[in-house]
């Protein structure tokens, strides 16, 4: 397996988990309020949906981030 592809697979490997930790939380949310998310799909406009979409990327970007930023304390604290 090349640099490169070993790369793109420790980089998808991560962003799994960023991604289930948000389906997660949300789900979690979502079931406690009583919201069916089929019903929210529904009733969505196209911008409501954007918008979500960018929350979603920028709250990636955020962990992404911050991963990176515990990855970097743990290595100088050893």
């Amino acid at each position: 397996m090349s640099d490169s592809s070993k790369q793109q697979s420790s980089k998808q490997q991560e962003n799994m988990v960023p991604d289930k930790i948000v389906d997660l939380m949300v789900g979690n949310i979502l079931r406690k309020n009583g919201v069916k998310t089929e019903d929210v799909k529904k009733n969505l406009s196209d911008e409501q949906k954007q918008m979500l979409k960018e929350l979603v990327e920028d709250l990636k970007d955020q962990v992404d981030q911050f991963s990176k930023g515990e990855k970097k304390s743990t290595k100088s604290s050893e």
